[in-house]
């Protein structure tokens, strides 16, 4: 028989919000002050906008997502891009 665990929501919206904070103090720390709502991980975007990440991470290359619409957050493993549509 399986045993189910109670999940206190008020509990993981804390961690939640606690990560959050994280991140926008490193982002803060780092001179780089995003609003994360404007922004989406690779694999968001490729899955929002139907395209596959390799297509993604080419138009970075070739500067079709520009600098200013790409960042890397190196202490998450993130990389952003803008939530726009973009055009090759």
């Amino acid at each position: 028989m399986k045993t189910i665990e109670k999940t206190n929501v008020d509990d993981i919206l804390q961690r939640a919000d606690a990560l959050i904070k994280e991140g926008k103090d490193f982002l803060l720390s780092e001179g780089k002050v995003l609003e994360l709502a404007d922004w989406l991980t690779i694999a968001e975007y490729a899955q929002k906008y139907n395209v596959t990440t390799q297509l993604i991470s080419k138009w970075i290359e070739r500067g079709v997502i520009t600098e200013n619409d790409y960042v890397e957050v190196g202490k998450f493993g993130k990389k952003l891009v803008r939530d726009v549509a973009y055009k090759a």
